[in-house]
């Protein structure tokens, strides 16, 4: 369907002489995006609710993206769909940001490997997205933004964009939409918010495409009624086997002052999964006997796609009966790959060296770290408000029955290779 008008009169207007749908109060559509896409929120929500779609829009950026398509917040009852926003350049924004412009040191053929080994990456997240039931509208941004204009990125870019877009064309419950280029008027592209706060587009820009992407969204409710929530599928086939392919790696031993800066930063940045439900930024002499402990351990993470270096840390402390863990921090770039799972497969080890008879997690609740709480949940089991516990003795059927891929991954603790107690 090709929308040519730019107001939200006119794109409701193809609603107007329908019949009105079946739908609840509070259903919302989730876009997930890799840059910042929350400029879309007035005009898409306007859209859904003149159609009768839906009642709102939820957002999920950058880094997250890939934690959302793995994770099992899509399965929840409120979200009727999900669409998601890619554009190639943002892959290689981290690596470029701070590089001289193209010619210097830059040299494309570098990124050859890097692009191939992301489509493949977020083809399979996609996948795992997608064979949950619920619908997914796909939408490959053009590469025009500061990056690609700084480094001569735009040929590059687009021949990976035309390969994201043929393998998830053949994905089933994804709708594949095309970039409207006839629809925008004025500018559209904003290099220098780009820059700033990765924002790519105009304002107005950013209403055209949200008047785009609603009336699509109403059209596929009208013909597929996804507002009649679908089977959840959260431990589909098709995530169990992408866990299984990503082969992780996870790598535990004690910190020392030279992690000391990758660590500071894991603090101040981790919000969603983290003990504490916020970020901690210590003095000096807080981290100094933190990592003077002995019992402040790194958390290094890699697997078959990439080598993500020093992901998390924890911190523990024993007593007579139980094991405490204090502090817990996961960057979300390794979320959604079953590392907290490894992770405490490695804790049971550590408990056991203790000879203790349970784990406890001390966690305080907070709006930002629920999926830590989701977790800490489906293996054990609340001892007061901010204390969960799980017996050794049901911690590895606990492990393999939360997990969706349990054993799908190898932890590595300083002293040597453990076996995951999950197989």
């Amino acid at each position: 369907m090709r929308i040519r008008g730019t107001g939200a009169k006119e794109i409701c207007d193809i609603f107007s002489n329908s019949k009105p749908m079946n739908t609840k109060d509070g259903l919302i559509v989730q876009v997930a995006s890799s840059f910042t896409s929350t400029p879309l929120e007035p005009s898409l929500r306007a859209i859904l609710v003149r159609a009768s779609v839906g009642d709102g829009v939820r957002f999920c950026q950058y880094d997250q993206m890939g934690q959302y398509m793995l994770g099992t917040t899509s399965d929840s009852p409120e979200i009727l769909g999900t669409i998601v926003l890619l554009r190639v350049e943002d892959w290689l924004r981290e690596d470029l940001k701070a590089a001289p412009p193209q010619g210097e040191s830059v040299s494309h053929q570098h990124f050859h490997s890097q692009l191939r080994s992301r489509v493949n990456e977020f083809v399979s997240q996609m996948g795992a997205l997608a064979s949950r039931g619920k619908q997914v509208w796909f939408l490959a941004c053009p590469s025009r933004g500061w990056i690609s204009e700084k480094h001569k990125l735009g040929t590059l870019c687009q021949t990976y964009t035309n390969l994201v877009v043929a393998r998830v064309q053949s994905l089933r419950h994804v709708s594949t939409l095309r970039w409207p280029s006839a629809l925008f008027t004025g500018e559209v592209e904003d290099n220098r918010a780009d820059r700033l706060g990765w924002i790519p587009y105009t304002q107005q820009a950013f209403d055209q495409l949200g008047e785009f992407l609603g009336a699509h969204v109403g059209r596929t409710a009208q013909h597929r009624n996804v507002c009649a929530a679908p089977a959840v599928l959260t431990a589909s086939d098709g995530l169990a086997d992408y866990l299984a392919g990503l082969k992780v790696q996870v790598q535990l031993a004690p910190a020392d002052k030279n992690d000391r800066a990758k660590l500071d930063r894991i603090l101040r940045m981790a919000a969603d999964f983290t003990l504490t439900g916020e970020q901690r930024d210590l003095s000096e002499e807080e981290f100094d006997r933190l990592l003077a402990s002995g019992r402040c351990m790194r958390i290094v993470v890699s697997d078959r796609l990439s080598n993500y270096g020093i992901s998390g840390l924890l911190t523990y402390r024993p007593t007579p009966d139980a094991l405490i863990v204090d502090t817990w921090s996961l960057s979300c770039t390794v979320l959604g790959k079953q590392v907290e799972h490894a992770v405490f497969s490695a804790l049971t080890q550590i408990a056991t060296d203790f000879r203790v008879e349970k784990l406890v997690f001390e966690c305080t609740p907070a709006e930002r770290n629920q999926p830590t709480l989701k977790f800490l949940r489906s293996v054990a089991e609340p001892l007061s408000d901010k204390q969960f516990v799980v017996p050794l003795a049901t911690a590895e059927a606990r492990l393999r029955d939360a997990a969706v891929s349990a054993g799908a991954w190898t932890v590595e603790l300083e002293r040597g290779v453990v076996s995951s107690t999950a197989r």
